[in-house]
């Protein structure tokens, strides 16, 4: 059984790439929960006992580092490849799976609430699969792994003795809602952008673009909640003990933790607003107390604001420097407010943080769009193209891009969608796809019959 020493060592050497994830780790690792659970003597104690209480802890941290050093290595729709690139990702998937097991078997695993990363990497990794079954697997661990937290923090209660492991459980949630936040966007981005190729293919019909309408709206809206209150549970952590400037045995919740759960809930809420009409014209029902989908909307559109201005939030380094937004957050802010201005012309959104004049356009008029989509279309400092405009540069589906025709003209606007996706076909994410912008010119003709 690995000491408390060996776990103390392997695990931040797993984070700096120092320690192989390999096939003897993981049956390490599942030798020592095997001998953990020979504790499990009825009557079963509440408390773990003496020979487990530092072990389990620390256990569950390397678990949480050991799945999510492979997760990296999966290359994305890995089932439609062959040779290395497949063979790489199906072996990291299933050491993934493997240690998503050990988390599961683990005794009294409410003190050991870090394996639970182990199963959100085991959803992220079944969403890498880019298939509707590969959607569906990711959905129900998610579902798993929420539903094991809210049991262990319930498990702790209010004992004073158990705040670290409170403190833990929401350091957890935050990479929970994350995963799960992220699974709906990605799940909607893909099936929106790669539509048109979708029908080529055979993969969908028209006759599915209702059933797909639907169930994105429920998992966005499932993946927006998360998000929202994993930002109120980040808040607390900060209020109540503060964030850490580095990940180590005693704290996961960085100085930068409020920003990447923030981005994500922010384009979850977008894309819902974006499909509002979609959902209307479905004759389906806001929900949540509002009685049109104009009500909806606006309250949306405040929660969108909420969880921007987390993304804001000042974050200083141990030097008591302030942390810049890395380049992957900044053209995430800017792919935000380009979506926003292309749903609602007009709208008045002042950025706080300004790490470039194309943040400061305000409000969102024609010249906005403009020099948004000309940063992201410009060159970057790795002399290539800083980036697309994510799912609103890539659409496909045509009743998506009615439904965000239809947002526009409820802000007043002109249906000028399409034409500044013919503008700037740079920012689809597939540009360079063969044929695509034949796929593209054909959706908007289509959305627009």
């Amino acid at each position: 059984m690995m000491s408390v020493e060996q776990l103390r060592d392997y695990c931040p050497k797993i984070r700096r790439n120092q320690l192989a994830v390999d096939e003897h780790l993981i049956t390490m690792i599942e030798a020592d929960v095997q001998e953990y659970r020979s504790y499990l003597r009825e009557p079963r104690p509440q408390l773990p006992p003496a020979e487990l209480a530092e072990l389990l802890p620390l256990m569950g941290w390397l678990i949480l580092e050991a799945s999510l050093s492979r997760l990296w290595e999966i290359t994305a729709g890995y089932e439609a490849l062959s040779g290395p690139q497949r063979e790489r990702s199906e072996a990291a998937v299933e050491l993934i799976a493997r240690a998503a097991d050990a988390a599961r078997s683990l005794p009294w695993p409410e003190f050991a609430p870090r394996a639970l990363g182990a199963i959100r990497a085991q959803a992220l990794a079944a969403s890498k699969r880019d298939t509707e079954s590969g959607y569906d697997d990711a959905w129900i661990l998610h579902q798993e792994a929420k539903a094991k937290h809210d049991s262990y923090l319930d498990s702790h209660g209010s004992d004073p003795a158990s705040e670290r492991y409170v403190r833990d459980l929401g350091e957890v949630l935050l990479q929970l809602a994350l995963a799960e936040t992220g699974t709906a966007c990605r799940t909607a981005e893909r099936v929106l952008g790669q539509w048109a190729e979708g029908k080529v293919e055979g993969t969908w019909t028209e006759a599915d673009s209702a059933r797909w309408t639907q169930r994105m709206y429920r998992q966005l809206a499932d993946g927006a909640e998360i998000g929202t209150r994993a930002l109120a549970i980040a808040r607390g952590i900060e209020e109540r003990w503060g964030f850490t400037h580095y990940v180590s045995e005693d704290r996961l919740a960085l100085q930068t933790s409020y920003r990447l759960p923030a981005i994500m809930t922010a384009r979850a809420i977008l894309l819902m607003v974006s499909m509002g009409p979609e959902m209307e014209a479905l004759g389906r029902l806001p929900g949540d107390g509002f009685e049109n989908w104009a009500e909806a909307r606006g309250d949306l559109l405040k929660r969108f604001e909420d969880a921007y201005r987390y993304i804001e939030r000042p974050a200083h380094n141990e030097n008591g420097e302030p942390w810049p937004l890395l380049e992957d957050h900044e053209r995430s802010v800017v792919q935000l407010r380009l979506h926003l201005a292309l749903l609602a012309p007009g709208y008045d959104f002042a950025a706080r943080t300004v790490f470039d004049p194309c943040v400061a356009a305000n409000p969102f008029d024609g010249g906005a769009v403009t020099v948004m989509s000309s940063w992201l279309a410009a060159t970057g400092d790795q002399g290539r193209q800083r980036g697309d405009a994510n799912v609103i540069g890539s659409a496909t589906k045509p009743s998506f891009i009615r439904s965000v025709e239809a947002v526009r003209r409820a802000f007043g606007g002109s249906s000028g969608y399409a034409e500044w996706r013919r503008e700037w076909f740079e920012l689809d994410r597939y540009c360079d796809a063969d044929g695509r912008r034949g796929r593209v010119d054909q959706a908007l003709a289509e959305a627009d019959g």
